[in-house]
């Protein structure tokens, strides 16, 4: 992909994005009409519960990710979300009376999060944008917030600088990008399609993680590179996290079935997870002030 000029690179971004929606349906085992409510509460019991852990553990009482979103203090402030999706974020922005705007790269994300607000009788502003280049003033948004997005970018350092610009002095940014060394990649990655399948023979490591990640474009970085992208900022925290368990690892279907709460305490599989996500997670979520 090195020879590919950065507008061909968003354009087979975009196309990606387009026929594969993020609706959390890897499997297509979603077995539900597109654009009805019982189609948006499968993709947002999907979503949130693989998030519980870090962001809701109460859920479905608590709202979600409400362990990094003070949504009272939200009220009637304005929010931008960075490829919303399906809605999922969006929608619980605007039923808490947040002045959110959404936007995605693709058509299909516009159009699920427009009828979604509908069916909920919901208002905020859905635009179809690309963030490298967002057509909104400086220091407008108290926060914006952007789950698993902007490292599918041709320019990841672009939208993090329209991300400081449009943020307000004070105001924040809650990222969640791609982990490079975590338990997931080196497992899948590196042990599995490196080492065992041979590809180290002819493929860079990076390639190797697109091609276990979703989008043409996924770009993983480290927790020092994370800070250096935010450098721009007043401060930032980071903080890994995964999924709500180790599903990913291949063994781990077994140990779940067979030897959790027989041979392996339940309570000791979920610390040993709860560990590995917390030093190891493929998740890296960053929270700068501006």
């Amino acid at each position: 992909m090195q020879n590919i000029s950065h507008d061909e690179l968003q354009s087979h971004n975009k196309e990606w994005w387009e026929e594969n929606p993020m609706t959390y349906d890897w499997t297509r085992t979603l077995n539900v009409a597109p654009f009805t409510p019982e189609f948006y509460a499968a993709i947002d019991e999907r979503f949130f519960r693989s998030s519980t852990s870090f962001g809701h553990p109460n859920y479905p009482n608590d709202p979600p990710f409400s362990k990094q979103i003070d949504y009272a203090s939200l009220r009637d402030k304005r929010v931008l979300e960075i490829g919303c999706g399906a809605g999922a974020m969006a929608a619980s922005f605007a039923k808490h009376s947040v002045a959110i705007s959404a936007i995605d790269i693709t058509q299909t994300a516009i159009d699920f999060t427009r009828k979604r607000f509908e069916i909920l009788n919901l208002h905020g502003d859905v635009r179809r944008m690309d963030a490298e280049q967002l057509e909104f003033p400086d220091e407008h948004f108290d926060l914006v917030w952007s789950w698993g997005v902007i490292h599918h970018s041709a320019n990841m350092e672009a939208i993090i600088a329209q991300i400081h610009r449009v943020l307000k002095p004070g105001g924040k940014a809650q990222i969640m990008i791609y982990h490079r060394h975590s338990l997931r990649n080196w497992i899948l990655a590196g042990l599995y399609q490196g080492l065992l399948r041979g590809k180290f023979l002819t493929t860079p490591y990076d390639e190797i993680l697109r091609q276990v990640t979703d989008g043409y474009i996924a770009r993983h970085v480290t927790v020092k590179q994370a800070h250096d992208y935010f450098s721009a900022f007043k401060s930032v925290r980071t903080e890994l996290t995964d999924l709500s368990d180790l599903s990913f690892i291949p063994l781990n279907v077994h140990v779940e079935k067979y030897l959790v709460g027989k041979v392996i305490p339940t309570s000791l599989k979920r610390s040993v997870d709860a560990w590995a996500m917390k030093n190891f997670g493929w998740f890296l979520f960053v929270e700068a002030t501006k």
